[in-house]
């Protein structure tokens, strides 16, 4: 069952990239990429409700202390992570997104030693080598493929690797130290994730002003979909991780995505599939069988 969980979580995931891909050129800022963001972690509290109450079926709804922690710490890494992704998606390739989230997958290692003692062994230490090396090279085919990579858009895209990571990391947490239902856990996860991206879209910004209600008019069709996509996603993932362990799941995870991306990127996108992406492609995939 745990591959089939996964395969969900990933069609899921990449079905709200396709979305948000589309609708990059109308969230060109900051402060938008917030308020898009926002309104998913709002639909997505009402789907967590309601899948909620079918799951308790009455039963008390309330959380352990450790659905309350790793939610809040979950809650604010999905934030960071949803908008460094929405603004970084405009400043390279597709396929340079997927892998920088791969990388996202040191900060989960270095993670699960600090935390569980998990050993990094020599064989993964170069996997990590090689990831980086990887990253790289589809820095370079970004550069080819839609232009060279400015300051702040390498800005995001660590944002976006660390953020992911972290993300993904809660979610170990939470099947490790909770005994709480997911769903529970994703709307304390989202409902934290809307707190905190209200109030960083109510902070002052100069120069940058929004005109909200058309904004949302422009977007809501999309966000829509991507906030369903956003719950199948991290729901299915959060419930992968008590069939596979971790091993086996980021890895697979990482792999599984970036196929789906690279099929996305050619068919849809028309983002050229060189001879540069096939050899950062080939050394990410080796870099996952060593990170293993």
């Amino acid at each position: 069952m745990g591959y089939i969980f996964l395969f969900t979580a990933l069609l899921a995931g990449s079905a709200k990239g396709f979305a948000g891909k589309k609708i990059s050129g109308i969230i060109t800022t900051p402060k938008q990429s917030v308020l898009s963001n926002f309104m998913r972690m709002i639909i997505c509290i009402v789907i967590s409700v309601a899948v909620l109450l079918l799951e308790t079926k009455g039963q008390s709804l309330m959380p352990d202390r450790g659905a309350i922690l790793v939610g809040i710490l979950s809650g604010i890494t999905l934030s960071a992570f949803t908008v460094t992704w929405m603004l970084a998606i405009r400043h390279g390739a597709f396929m340079l997104i997927s892998v920088a989230q791969t990388f996202g997958m040191i900060v989960t290692l270095a993670c699960s030693f600090v935390v569980f003692r998990e050993p990094v062994t020599a064989r993964q230490y170069a996997g990590i080598v090689i990831l980086v090396i990887a990253v790289l090279i589809m820095a370079s085919y970004s550069n080819k493929i839609v232009g060279a990579l400015t300051p702040y858009g390498i800005t995001m895209l660590v944002l976006y690797g660390v953020s992911c990571g972290l993300y993904d990391f809660s979610g170990k947490l939470f099947t490790s130290f909770s005994d709480s239902p997911i769903s529970t856990f994703n709307l304390i996860t989202y409902f934290v994730s809307a707190l905190f991206l209200g109030a960083v879209f109510l902070l002052p910004s100069k120069g940058e002003k929004i005109n909200a209600a058309e904004f949302v008019r422009k977007t809501i069709i999309a966000v829509f979909f991507m906030s369903v996509c956003l719950f199948v996603n991290s729901y299915f993932m959060t419930l992968t991780t008590k069939h596979l362990p971790p091993a086996q799941l980021y890895p697979l995870s990482r792999a599984g995505g970036m196929i789906l991306a690279s099929v996305m990127s050619s068919v849809f996108f028309k983002e050229r599939i060189t001879a540069r992406c096939v050899v950062g492609l080939c050394l990410s995939f080796v870099a996952l069988l060593l990170l293993k």
